[in-house]
Formats: structure tokens, sequence, C-alpha cells
């Protein structure tokens, strides 16, 4: 403020003004050589003396407003407010499919709030203070480095739009702690450790509904992590699909079914109406009840709001729900689009929808390459099978007829079982080898074994589904190194000796051992009994029904937004159509594995397929969210990260917010509008 004589500087400046509309002008006498023309000059100089009255005067009170708004912006008003603590700032904003939910007190999404506490947190910042912005789903992006320009933070803020992906923070906060603690990095000529940039410390904003995959490992090092829960308080009974699936009809005795699973996160019970649609025709719906998240016994007389704190330990409610396609399924040509819906509305309608293909019958193109033998012949032509497949027998020799090689490249077969033999070229689909290593370095036999005993399967496999080799005995055999990726299913005291690898979209299966042996004279003698166990007939449609996509009625696995498809059309297209829910095409290529790569499904919905240019749909594949964790809305009152749970706890701290800019903003407004009108008034 101003001292004393300052002040009186000040203060004698409105007496002044006024001074200057009180004094009357002093006229100076002329002389004309007549006063007819002048008579009004002549009165003016009758009535001429040092004072007048004080008349209205725009410009008179422009000018004192000017000074008093002056004077008022001297007294330096202001108020108590907050400002951010440190000086810089990181805002991780979650984008997840969850953040979509409208439960805020304005009724705008989750997502559009957490924006608009960061605006508000942004105009807090000093004007030497730097802030960064990440959004995550299940991927993380660093939408705008670090940066001072607060107009740069919010227009990225605003550009951050709602996924319909899970929400994964894991690499946000990697990505977030490594711009905060940067690692070391090792010199391999001169063997030292050198620190790549100093640790800065920075304060991290996290803006979520805390329905996040668990954080394994966290160390935050010089990051200050601070949790800003986004959502209603109160837990909204949201109901939601999580399990939408149609069955394979082998493992139902000849009927199709659609099982869904519906989730409430709510505490109380729920009646919503339900209704499934096959194309667009409604082909069922109920009413149904769901009953609420579990309570116990503890949080019985609580409150709602003091329930929050019991979400995680409170598994919501769920009701399970089957539906006979049966019928349908009988008189089905060509694949069919199912929708699965909830009719009643909710905060939260990302889960309201859930989608699904269920496929007619197509049998599966199988090759078998042998000269003879019968446990694999028999164990590959059961009634079972040949509902699924259609299964083909050549001797090895085929393999050097061009009709092979022709439809080996094209993709022709599903499914390719080598006994004893090897191509020159790997086939365009999943193998099999028995006693045989396909082509190149990636498989190698490291070991002769003899008298071999199993000591484990990897019944989690679905290759190894119900299939237990303890008991199979295994005269000779060969341990085996597969490529990088590989999984051991069966395995002996000494190593695996069944094992699955990748291979370019594909998937092969090497066995270490025969189960015959081509003896010189002719002879044929079995190297192990495991024809004569029940697990080996369960192996063959194992492998028949996982890698060679044999299913009666094959309902195509739903996809997650966000995740890469394969596609393998009926036909060897060079470039097909892919047309999203809203009807927007992609063309894509072909890969040189003879399969197709879709990167764009990022909404939930029906995907159809098509050759490039053609109207003819190829086949259909499903997109859902079908996530618990997102259905479940209900918004933690803490964040663990690692060993430590995050509570959210605001770090602004209280300082003053002076108004004498604005003051002064006004102050000179009005001067400008005096100065206008002064000119206005001189030119009139």
């Amino acid at each position: 403020m101003l001292t004393w004589y300052q002040w009186l500087i000040l203060g004698v400046v409105p007496p002044l003004i006024l001074s200057l509309y009180f004094l009357k002008l002093r006229r100076v006498p002329l002389e004309v050589p007549s006063t007819y023309l002048w008579t009004k000059t002549v009165e003016d100089m009758h009535v001429n003396s040092i004072w007048q009255r004080l008349r209205k005067n725009l410009l008179l009170w422009l000018q004192l407003l000017v000074v008093l708004i002056l004077m008022i912006a001297c007294l330096r008003p202001g108020c108590t407010g907050e400002e951010l603590a440190g000086d810089r700032f990181i805002f991780l904003v979650d984008k997840s499919a969850s953040m979509s939910a409208t439960d805020t007190k304005t009724g705008i999404t989750r997502l559009e709030e957490a924006k608009n506490q960061i605006y508000t947190l942004i105009d807090r910042m000093k004007s030497s203070d730097a802030a960064m912005v990440i959004s995550f789903s299940d991927t993380e992006g660093v939408d705008q480095s670090y940066t001072k320009n607060k107009g740069t933070l919010k227009r990225k803020v605003k550009s951050i739009e709602a996924t319909q992906q899970g929400s994964d923070l894991n690499r946000a906060l990697i990505a977030a702690t490594g711009l905060a603690n940067p690692g070391r990095t090792s010199d391999k000529f001169s063997n030292t450790d050198v620190q790549v940039a100093d640790a800065l410390a920075a304060t991290m904003f996290i803006f979520s509904d805390g329905a996040i995959k668990n954080v394994s490992k966290y160390a935050p090092g010089e990051l200050t992590t601070i949790y800003q829960p986004v959502g209603a308080v109160t837990p909204v009974s949201n109901i939601g699909i999580t399990t939408f699936s149609v069955n394979d009809q082998l493992d139902t005795g000849g009927s199709v079914e659609a099982f869904v699973r519906l989730q409430n996160s709510g505490f109380e019970p729920k009646t919503v109406g339900v209704s499934l649609f096959i194309g667009d025709q409604l082909t069922d719906a109920d009413t149904v009840t769901i009953p609420g998240r579990e309570i116990s016994e503890d949080n019985l007389s609580l409150g709602a709001n003091d329930r929050l704190a019991d979400i995680d330990q409170s598994p919501p409610g769920g009701l399970s729900l089957k539906f006979d396609l049966t019928t349908v399924a009988a008189v089905l040509e060509s694949a069919a689009p199912i929708r699965f819906k909830i009719d009643e509305p909710d905060e939260y309608l990302l889960d309201n929808e859930a989608f699904c293909v269920l496929n007619p019958a197509r049998l599966t193109n199988i090759l078998v390459v042998t000269d003879y033998n019968p446990a694999l012949k028999l164990a590959s032509s059961t009634d079972r099978l040949k509902k699924i497949a259609n299964i083909e027998f050549a001797e090895r020799k085929f393999l050097e007829d061009k009709e092979y090689q022709t439809n080996a490249a094209l993709g022709v077969y599903d499914l390719v079982i080598f006994d004893q033999c090897s191509p020159k070229t790997m086939p365009a689909c999943n193998t099999v080898f028995f006693a045989a290593l396909p082509p190149g370095d990636d498989w190698k036999f490291t070991k002769d074994l003899e008298i071999t005993p199993i000591i484990y399967t990897n019944s989690s496999h679905p290759v190894m589904f119900d299939v237990q080799m303890q008991s199979v005995s295994i005269l000779n055999g060969q341990l085996i190194e597969g490529p990088k990726g590989n999984t051991s299913l069966v395995e002996s005291i000494d190593g695996p000796v069944v094992a699955i690898g990748p291979r370019s979209g594909f998937e092969d299966i090497v066995v270490g051992f025969p189960m015959i042996l081509y003896e010189e004279d002719g002879d044929t003698p079995y190297n192990t009994d495991w024809h004569k166990k029940p697990s080996f007939p369960f192996f063959m449609q194992n492998i028949i029904r996982t890698l060679g996509s044999g299913a009666r009625f094959n309902s195509l696995r739903a996809n997650r937004p966000g995740n890469s498809v394969k596609i393998k059309p009926r036909y060897p297209y060079e470039e097909i159509d892919v047309k999203n829910p809203k009807g927007r095409n992609q063309s894509i290529k072909q890969q040189p594995n003879k399969t197709f790569v879709y990167n764009q499904a990022e909404e939930t919905g029906i995907y159809s397929v098509s050759e490039k240019g053609s109207k003819e749909v190829d086949q259909l594949f499903a997109v859902n969210l079908l996530d618990r964790l997102e259905s479940d809305i209900a918004v933690r009152d803490e964040l663990k990260l690692g060993y430590e749970a995050i509570k959210g706890n605001p770090t602004r701290e209280p300082a003053r917010r002076d108004f004498w800019t604005l003051l002064a903003f006004f102050a000179l407004a009005a001067l400008t509008l005096e100065w206008i009108v002064y000119n206005r008034r001189v030119f009139i």
C-alpha cells in the first residue's frame, strides 16, 4: 500500500479535477465592425466571472472514475485462494470406458469433469511452473511434454477423448516415473555406469475413478503422487454385461446356447428388461432382477457414502442367463450377428450391449501325411471329428506333388499333421509334427531318450484339456528345444518332449517321439502305448478343434476394443475391406503368412470382412468390452499402487489472490472511454 504522503498527493487529484469544471473561461475583448452579428459573444462577455455552476458532464465522471479505480487498486484488494505446491506437474488422465459414465453432479461425463478439474489446476499454476499431460486406457500416450504455456496445456487436455477400452495404469506410470527419475545407462566400451539426467522432483495428479488393473510394482522416487477421484461419491447401481458367448455344439449334445452374465455394481437389487436379437429380429426378451453388491454385517448400518470404502472388499452382484438358439442355428446358412441388450438406460451405456457372431457349420480342412500309422488314422477318423473336419490322408511322397505345394501356399488347409516327415517349406497354416522337425533352425532335438517316463502335462493349455499322460510309456524319444515364446506341453524327467511354438501368426506342435517305428524289414512296432489310452483321441480332438478351428457352430471369439484382430478369409484374397459398426471401410493387404491384421477395432459392435471392392460378406467378427472392472463403476476412494494405498487428497496451499491487476485494467478501459468521448466532443 502507499505511504501517508503518497495518499495525500493522490487525494488532491479529485478536487483539482472538480475545480477545473467550476472555473469559467476568461474572455478576451475583441473589436469588430458591427456587434449585431456578435450578440451572443457580447452576452457571454457580460456574464464572465471566475466561478460557474457545476453542470452535468460525462468527462468529469469518467475522470473521477479513473482516479477512484486507481485509488482502490492501491489498496490491494484480494481474497484467500489456493495455489499448486511445486513447480513441475504431470497430469495423468484416465480415458478408459468407465470414464464415460455420467454420474457427476452436473451430468457431464467423468472425463469432462476431470478435464474441468485440470483446467482449474492449470489456472492456479505460477507463470514459472511447467506441466505435462499423459492420457491412458489400455495404452498410454504423452499428449503434451513439459511446457509453461497454459494455453497449450488446456488445448491438449481438451483434445483427449474417451475410449471403449479397459484401464491399465502400469505403462502410464512407467512413462511418468521415467521422466521424474531418469534411469542409468551402461557404457559398454568403458564399463562405466553414468546417470542419464538429473532426477527432477515433480507432482503427479492421477484423475481416475479408480477402476484400474492392479499395479504390482511402483517406485515413485522423486515423484509425489496425488489421486483425484472423479465421479459420484454415492455408489451407482449400474447394470452391465460382462460375459456373452455362444457354446460349441459338440459340448452340449447338439444344442446351441447363448450365455450372458449381468453385473450389478450397486448395493440394491435392480430389475431390468433384456432383449436378444439375431440380425435385426427380436428372438427373446425377459425381465430379470440382478442382486446388488454383497454387504457385510459390519456395514449394514452404514450409509451409502460410508460404504464406499468397502467397494474393493464387496464383490458386485451378478446373474447368469441362458438362451436356446438350436432352432435358429439349424436353419442358419450364413454368419449371423447376435446382439444382447439391456433395455433400461443408466449412467453408463457402453456395457448395455454385447455382440457375438453365430457362424454356420464349416468343415475344417485337415491333411494327415503318413505312410502307415493305424493309431493316427483311427484317432483322426472318429465320428465326432467327422462332424467338424474334412480329414484327408496322404503318403509322405505327396509332399513333392504340385497339388500339395499349391494348396499349402494358398492356405487351403487349416491344419497339416506330419508323421515322421517334413516339407521343404512350411504351409500357410498350423501344423503338428510327430518325430520330425519343421524346416529351419527354430526347432531342435537336443538329446536322445530311452524308456522315457512322463512327469508333467500342461493341462492349462487347450490342446492338453483332459489329456493325462502320466501313465504313458515311451521307448524312444528326443528332447525338444523350440523357438522363442514356445510352451512346453508334456515333459519327461529330462525335459520337454511335446511343445508348441508361434510362427508368423500360426502355431506349430512338435512331438518328440514317434507312435510307431518304420524298420528296414518292413515291421512297424509301436514305440509307445499312448494309442491305447483315452488321452490320445482327446489329444487329436483338441488339436483339430484348437489349431484347425474345428467347431460345428463356431462363435468367433469376441475381441477387445483397441486390440489387433487376425483375419483369415475363406478364400486367398490379396486385399480385403473391413467395415466397422459405423460403416467406415478400411482396406488391408495380405501379410506374408496369408493372413490379415486389422488394427482399427476401436469400437464395440459387429465388423464385416469382404474382398476389396466386393459387397459379398466373407465373415463377421465381434468386438466387445466385457470387462467386469470397467462395469463396476463405483468410484474408489483410494488408489493402490504396488504396496502403497493413495487416498484422494488435494495438495493446494492457501495463497492470497490480488485483484489490483483487474482493477488496473478497468481503469485503463475507463481512461480509453474518456479519451473517445473527449475527441467526439471536439470534432462535433
